[in-house]
Order: C-alpha cells, then structure tokens, then sequence
C-alpha cells in the first residue's frame, strides 16, 4: 500500500502543476486517486471547527453498502426466475420436451430441468447483471468525467450510487444500448445542465427509469421483460396469458389481493422469489438496507416512515369509501400495496436523495407522506401504469424547494408572532 502511496504521490506533480501539459485533466488524477486514498485534505487543530471523519466518499460508500444485500439477491434471483419460467412452460405442455431438448437449446439449457441449482442461478445472473452495471457506470461515470475536465472541477463521487440504483430498477432484460441512451440523457439532460452532483432538481436514478419507460415502453413494461433471457427465445415470446400472468411481475395483475394471492404468497413477495427489477424484489434486503442507512444517519427515517405511513393511510381510505367488491389495485390491502412494486426500494434510496428532498424536518414528513399517497393514487386511477412510486418521487422530487419554502415561511410567521 505504502509502495502505491509513492507512486501516486510522485506522478501527482505531473497533473497537478499549472504548467503541466497534463493539468487539464487533472479532475480525472484527482477521482483515481480520491477512490484509492480518503481525500488529504484537513481541518486544522488550531481554531473554532468541527471536525467529523465524514465526507461525500464515505456518505456515497455507506448508501453502497446499504444496497448490496439488493445487488446479490439480483444475482440469484434473475438466475433463479429465468429457469423457473423455462421449468412452467415445458411442465406445462406449452413447450415439448423434444423442442427443448434438440439443437442450439440443448447448449444453452440443461436437458433435465431438476439440475438447475443456486449455482446455475447465480451464474446466469451475473451474465444478466454484470454488463448491466458496467454499462450504467461506465456511461455515467464517463459523461461525468467529460464534464469536469471541460469544467476544470473535481470529479464527484455522486454518481458511484446512482449507477448502483439504476442497475437495481431495471428489468433484467433490458438491452443495454438502451440503458446507455437512458443513463446518458439522465446524466446530460437531468444532472450535469444544472450544475452536476449538489445541483440536480430530480434523482438522476429516476430519470433515468422515466426515460426509458416512455422511450421504450416494449422493454420496460408487460410480462415477460421481468424474465431476463426469456424475450429473446422465440418459442417463449408465443407463450399464452395463463403462462405469462404465472411470470408476470406482481404489480400486472390488476384484480386486487385475492388475484395476487393466487400466484404468490406474501413470504415470497417480502424475501423477492418474483419476477421483477434485479433491485427491487427482495423487501428483506431493502430493509437491511434501510436499517444500515438509518444507522449511519446517512438516509432520513422520517421519510421513509412518512412515506409508508402515507401509502398504508390512503389504501386504508380507499378501502374505507369504495364498494367492498371494487376490483383493481385501488381495493388491495395495504400490505400488499407495500409488498408489490419498488415503493419500499424507492422510499428507502431514492426519495431519501439529500439533493432532491426537502431540507426541513417538517418538509421531509410532507414529501415522504405524499411519495406514499401518490403513489396509491397512480396504481389505482391510471391502469396503464399500475407502478406509482416512480412518478411519485419525481413529482415530490420537483416540489421539495416549495415545501421547504412553506414550512419556512410558516415558521417565520409563527416566530413574528411570538415577537
């Protein structure tokens, strides 16, 4: 470690001279060696400071261990969806043995469907999830590093979560030029315009989803793009709707609880056995994530408790005012409506963003209970979309200045009177 420290040290006059030819991309010396080393920089002894150990690299690690229970589980999971909905189609006569078993098929899958194991899952996911997260951070990261050499200004390590995030809430199936186009818009278009990391109005993360949801609208919503591999077999893309409500991701269906109930237990949707986003299926390993965040006072607790408060408190008034036997998700029970979906995922890492949230405490209960409202709202009125938690966020996102603006003005107000 020492023998690196040297040899950073000695090509750091290199880049960091004025004169040097190489100072212009000094921003890309400072982000190798920042990621390498915890910044040199330091409070003096002498004098009124305060002095604390963290910085933005540690802030952006801390929300990166949070999410990694996320990341592994994606690794299984992908594997473990894919090959359970090849075992339903051949099981259920839709596809014969004999077409699976013969050509190019038989080099692909096994020829017995029971020797699949957690290996084989594992395997397949990290070759769906690995080129995902190299493309989302390569694009973002280069983009980023283009922006601060034309700026002069250091690299910052905001993006080392966003590119996490945007992993974890796409479909595992997703074509990767397409994730590119997405991470680039959201990057240019919604981050680096407004000044870069500190500066965005919306979640980079969301954008990014936003973008491709409406870009491409075939590979990210229906039922079989929740199944990584699957799309692009032929004799799976002619599978009938039985078979495909069996793999559709929980939130498609569109009767209510007692339809969900049908096809997944709640066990399964709480620890993520379901096809879904790599990220978002497992609500375990959300909430290990969210205990790492509240633990480290990196992520607001009141947003999240807002935020599931208000989305448990409006499924309740549904529940309360609509007919008992009024159907779609506007009737599910307010369990269900935190178990399906990314609504916890999205409350817990990405409307807890300190950039696109509100600043004041009482802010933060009105942003997160209104994340939670809207988003019932969305699944409930609009049946095109039966999701939510992504308009949600970028809306809030969009009005977190005018709510801090209000609870500022309102105690202003208060104090004048007290005056």
């Amino acid at each position: 470690m020492q023998f690196l420290r040297n040899l950073v040290e000695k090509q750091k006059k290199l880049y960091h001279a004025p004169d040097s030819k190489l100072h212009k991309v000094w921003p890309l010396f400072d982000a190798f060696e920042t990621f390498l080393f915890a910044p040199d920089h330091r409070t003096k002894r002498t004098g009124v400071h305060v002095r604390d150990y963290v910085d933005l690299k540690r802030v952006m690690n801390t929300v990166i261990l949070a999410m990694l229970p996320c990341l592994l589980w994606s690794f299984y999971n992908t594997g473990a969806q894919h090959f359970q909905a090849i075992a339903r189609l051949v099981g259920g006569g839709e596809l014969a043995v004999a077409d699976y078993t013969a050509g190019w098929l038989q080099s692909i899958f096994p020829p017995d469907l029971a020797s699949p194991g957690i290996f084989d899952y594992v395997v397949f996911g990290l070759q769906r999830m690995l080129p995902i997260v190299i493309v989302s951070y390569g694009v973002g990261l280069g983009i980023e590093m283009f922006f601060s050499v034309l700026r002069s200004e250091e690299v910052s390590e905001g993006y080392l979560v966003s590119g996490m995030l945007i992993a974890l809430i796409v479909p595992p199936s997703i074509p990767l030029w397409q994730l590119a186009v997405g991470v680039a818009f959201a990057v240019v278009l919604g981050k680096e315009v407004f000044g870069g990391t500190g500066m965005n109005v919306f979640n980079p993360a969301m954008l990014v989803r936003a973008f491709l949801f409406f870009a491409f609208a075939a590979q990210m919503s229906g039922d079989m793009v929740w199944v990584a591999g699957n799309n692009s077999w032929h004799l799976i893309d002619g599978w009938s709707s039985p078979t495909a409500l069996a793999t559709a991701k929980p939130l498609t269906v569109t009767d209510g609880s007692a339809m969900i109930a049908e096809h997944w237990s709640r066990l399964q949707l709480f620890f993520g056995d379901m096809p879904g986003s790599a990220g978002e299926t497992s609500k375990f390993c959300v909430l290990l994530g969210a205990l790492v965040l509240i633990g480290t006072g990196v992520g607001s607790w009141r947003v999240m408790l807002s935020g599931v408060l208000g989305l448990i408190g409006t499924a309740l008034l549904m529940k309360g005012i609509l007919p008992a036997d009024y159907g779609g998700p506007i009737s599910m029970n307010p369990l269900d409506h935190l178990l399906v979906g990314g609504f916890l995922f999205g409350v817990v890492f990405m409307a807890t963003d300190p950039v696109s949230s509100p600043e004041t405490t009482t802010g933060k209960w009105i942003y997160g209970a209104l994340i939670g409202f809207f988003t019932v709202m969305v699944r409930a009125v609009n049946p095109a979309y039966p999701e939510g938690t992504m308009l949600s966020i970028l809306l809030l996102n969009a009005f977190a200045p005018t709510i801090d603006h209000f609870v500022i003005q309102a105690n202003i107000r208060r104090r004048l009177k007290r005056a």
